[in-house]
């Protein structure tokens, strides 16, 4: 079954289904994990010390104090030039420091790379089509993938942060087996910590890519100017964000003991 389209003229029926798949796990996850958030809240601020009764308590059951503890968020002793945004300091931003934030993730390694990625991705895949190939293809969906990255940066990162005071800061756990960061990486694209060191539900990470999918609209290729290729697109930047926020789990240990070491882990006694 196909639907016609005014720009592209047919969309599978099996497009619309994974589209729609895709978005259906979405609220599926945000569901089940949201009703954590008032649990979870005390363990995670990392703002405060645990209070006396939290110590006693795990002191009268070490099983689950021991479990409580896997996942507390914690900084890196150093700034990360790779990943800006993992977080070095328990801090609060300000709404200043998000804006620099931001423009950090813009311009950073990462960002050169993973466009750079997506890019070639694209290119294998001759995807948009209007791009077509060879380096001026190749430079227009570096370029697009590069745009469509400060769109979201400027609006999750800063704007949308900004006035939910959200802090857009990855906080690793670090000290979980590989089961564990799998799913507090994934926790991570929906749930969000706050200024105050709380925990909600990350709408600044699940609209901002969907903002920028709709902005790419202006310059992608006509036949791409659709309903379907933009979810399309924002049900791949959840996924990549998901598989980021893993790689930011073990990246200060990567950066320690295969890449240059230069001194940067987790700083789990810093108050």
């Amino acid at each position: 079954m196909t639907m016609t389209n005014h720009y592209s003229g047919r969309v599978s029926g099996t497009h619309i289904t994974v589209i729609r798949l895709a978005i259906g796990a979405i609220v599926m996850i945000a569901v089940s994990l949201i009703g954590q958030v008032p649990a979870s809240a005390q363990t995670s601020d990392a703002n405060s010390p645990p209070s006396s009764s939290n110590s006693q308590s795990q002191t009268s059951a070490p099983t689950t104090g021991k479990k409580e503890q896997v996942g507390r968020p914690k900084v890196i002793t150093e700034r990360s030039l790779f990943f800006p945004d993992l977080a070095h300091s328990r801090l609060p931003l300000t709404a200043g420091e998000k804006f620099h934030l931001a423009i950090a993730n813009c311009v950073s390694p990462a960002a050169f790379l993973g466009s750079g990625f997506s890019a070639a991705m694209g290119q294998a895949a001759d995807s948009p089509a209007g791009y077509g190939q060879g380096a001026d293809g190749y430079g227009k969906r570096y370029g697009a993938s590069m745009a469509n990255r400060a769109s979201s940066n400027l609006i999750g990162t800063y704007f949308l942060s900004s006035i939910m005071h959200d802090d857009p800061r990855y906080f690793v756990m670090g000290d979980g087996s590989l089961k564990q960061s799998v799913k507090y990486a994934l926790r991570r694209v929906v749930i969000v910590r706050k200024d105050d060191g709380g925990e909600a539900f990350n709408w600044p990470g699940i609209m901002a890519p969907l903002a920028a999918a709709g902005l790419a609209n202006s310059y992608m290729p006509d036949a791409q100017r659709t309903a379907a290729y933009t979810f399309r697109n924002y049900g791949l930047a959840i996924a990549a964000s998901a598989g980021v926020n893993l790689l930011k789990e073990y990246w200060p240990t990567i950066t320690r003991k295969i890449l240059v070491p230069i001194g940067i882990g987790h700083d789990l006694h810093k108050p």
